[in-house]
């Protein structure tokens, strides 16, 4: 094996290890985290809208809040 190809070896094995040190959060728990956050929060460029003019403040008629 070439010396070069060692070094990106290495230098790949490396980056993999510190990807397998970063924490990880669950789907379940960063989806709700995110919705909690998205009611939290007012929409500051709507802001100054009447919910009636607002087409995003309707809710849809099977309610909730749908990630993708």
């Amino acid at each position: 094996m070439s010396e070069l190809k060692l070094q990106k070896l290495l230098a790949l094995n490396d980056r993999l290890k510190l990807d397998e040190e970063l924490p990880r959060v669950k789907v379940s728990e960063a989806s709700k985290a995110l919705m909690t956050f998205i009611t939290a929060t007012s929409e500051p460029l709507t802001a100054n809208l009447k919910p009636e003019d607002n087409p995003f403040t309707r809710k849809p008629k099977g309610g909730g809040c749908t990630v993708l």
